[in-house]
This record gives C-alpha cells, structure tokens and sequence, in this order.
C-alpha cells in the first residue's frame, strides 16, 4: 500500500479517531489504528467496542492495502511533521513507513485478524440536523448525566424525536438538563438512549460541521458529517420518567443577571472545604433580592446579595453550589429566570424568553 497526501488531511483524520484508540485497556489490538486503501482514499478507523471512529483522508492512492498500527504515536508523529510537502505512507517488510522531506520513520504493524469490525448501519431512519444546534443541546444536557456506570440508563443521555422536535435530556438524580431542538423537517419518531462517552464524542468530532446524520438501529447509532462517522452501542435500558419531577406550581419566581448570580456563587467557593459543598440561597421577592450565603465552618464565612426582580414568598434552600453552578453556566442569555417550589422541592432555571427550550432542575439538598 502507498498513499500521499497533505499533513493538515492526514493529521486531521488522525486526531478526530486516535483518541478513541487505547481506551479499553484489556485488548492491546484496540490501541491501533486501521489504516484502509481503496477507492482512491484513505479510511482511518479505531475503536473501543463500544464506540467506533472513522475517517476518511483524501489523497492520492498508488497501490491499495491496509494495515494497522498504534494510533496515537502515529498521530504524534504527524503532528510535528511540517506542512510545507506532501506525507507518505508505504507499507514494507520493516513496517509502515511514514516520510516527507527531510523526515522519515517506520511504525510497527499488527496483525489485522485482531482489529474488530465496526458493526454495519444500514436502512432505518436517517435524521438530518443542524450539527451546531445538536451538538449544542447535547452539551447543554450531557453534564447532569451520572458519572458512574452503577445505573447505565442514566449514565447517557435520553434522546426522543417526535414528528417536529428532538429532546436531549440527562439526570444524575440530583439535578436534570433538558433542551428541545426543533426538525426541520418532520421525522418519525424515536427514543433511544446514547452512552456519555459517545454523547462527548459527537460534541468533539461534530460540533463544527454544517449538518450530520443521524441512523438509529435497535442496538446501534450511526452519525455522520463530511467524511467522517461514528458508530455506537445504544443503552439497553429504560430512562426514568423524568417529566414528573419537572415543577408545575412555583411558591416564588424571579430574573437575575445571569453573569452576576455565577460571579456570587464563584466568589463563596473559597470558604466551602471540599467534604461539603453546601450553599444557602434565601429569595426576598419583596425586597427584590436573592441572598446567596456560605459559612460557619473554619474557613470563614460570606454572603452576596444579588438583585432578583420577582414575586412570591420568601424562602430558604440548601443547594450543592456546583450543581448551581453547572446549570448556570450552560443557561443560554444573559438573563436567568428562577423558579423556586418551597424550601425543600426542587428549584427550575429558565432562559428569559422562548428563544431557546432549555430547562434545568436541581434539587436541594435536605435541611435536618
């Protein structure tokens, strides 16, 4: 196999699938990259049998073959190579060859029996979508996802597609983030559940691509933009009913500065000791103030009054103020509208406006 082409194609293709390579440590196979001739390109593709990447690099194919071989030196390699002439790759006796003007290396080859086979995606639905806006609701709602595998149906996000909307959604059972995407073209409907890891993915490897495909299958998903697709496991589960927990009645309700509620709960961080991470947060609706306070212990103590131009009762709730923190800092706008049940129910944040369907929960934490 030969094949040439620029350092910016190839190192592009490289970095897109090499940080998948090496994640399951059990199989040294899934360290490598497989490298595929054919057709007059170059298809590059790695996995960790639950996700799979792969990219396709134009050049100039002289003889067809493939081979594979560990991705992220290969990849680190590339990297540095300058960009001023054509890379080479050749496959011989002593391995993969990869030169250009004044630089040449040989990399080891493995042995391709080894290297599992993306499963294939065909037929079903295809949805096609802005890939910003996707990859924009799937980072809004991925963070409030559970951390730990113990409970995999909400270590994912939930995605349901109706006729007109796409819904990404994530709990942790502590908070939750929801955000609708509208289709713009009708669609069946669909629910799946994607794995984090492969949620993340599609934010790296799609978020600057004009639109990307989407093909469900029952146990897989294919999605796909300009050359390059990723293929993964779906969840095999049932996400919890998570509309019940969302508040419909509200004891207070009320508009801060976005920016200014952030930059009070940054500023208590210093006097919260990392075995508690516990903020009282006390609305005012008539004094038109929100209360945000922190302290008691050997750290010192401090509180910031934040404007809050709303009505209700007044309340007081205990909150984890990096869950606070989360939610605020994915809220679109400058504005945040709080929506507070009573002092031990969960609390709402809102974008001011319709402009975006976006919706974040948390829940407090329980006073004794």
């Amino acid at each position: 196999m030969t094949f040439t082409c620029t350092k910016e194609n190839l190192s592009r293709g490289l970095t897109n699938v090499a940080q998948i390579a090496g994640r399951n440590k059990q199989l040294p196979a899934l360290e490598h990259v497989h490298l595929h001739l054919a057709n007059g390109v170059l298809k590059l593709t790695t996995t960790d049998l639950e996700v799979g990447a792969r990219a396709t690099v134009p050049g100039k194919v002289e003889q067809e073959g493939s081979c594979v071989t560990p991705a992220r030196p290969l990849m680190e390699y590339v990297q540095q190579l300058p960009a001023t002439q054509p890379i080479t790759l050749s496959l011989g006796k002593k391995g993969l060859a990869v030169s250009t003007a004044g630089f040449e290396a040989q990399f080891p080859v493995g042995t391709e029996e080894d290297f599992p086979l993306l499963p294939q995606v065909s037929g079903g639905t295809v949805v096609t979508l802005a890939a910003p806006l996707f990859c924009q609701a799937l980072s809004r709602a991925l963070f409030s996802a559970a951390r730990d595998d113990t409970r995999p149906e909400i270590h994912s996000v939930y995605l349901s597609a109706s006729a007109d909307t796409i819904t990404a959604a994530a709990t942790d059972s502590f908070r939750l983030a929801e955000e609708r995407l509208g289709r713009d073209e009708q669609g069946e409907a669909f629910t799946l559940l994607l794995p984090l890891s492969t949620a993340q993915e599609i934010v790296r490897l799609f978020a600057d691509a004009d639109t990307v495909r989407l093909t469900p299958q029952e146990s897989h998903i294919e999605v796909a933009s300009n050359g390059l697709e990723l293929t993964s496991r779906l969840v095999d589960g049932t996400y919890p009913n998570y509309q019940h927990i969302i508040p419909q009645s509200f004891s207070a309700t009320g508009t801060v500065e976005r920016e200014v509620f952030i930059r009070a709960l940054k500023t208590l961080l210093v006097f919260l000791p990392r075995d508690t991470r516990r903020v009282e947060l006390s609305v005012h609706p008539q004094q038109g103030t929100l209360t945000v306070r922190v302290g008691g212990g050997e750290a010192g103590a401090g509180d910031v009054e934040v404007p809050f131009s709303g009505e209700g009762e007044e309340l007081t709730m205990l909150f984890n103020i990096n869950y606070l923190l989360d939610g605020l800092q994915h809220l679109p706008g400058e504005q945040a509208v709080l929506k507070f049940v009573g002092n031990s129910e969960p609390a709402m944040f809102l974008p001011e406006g319709e402009a975006a369907q976006y919706t974040y929960v948390v829940m407090p934490i329980q006073q004794t």
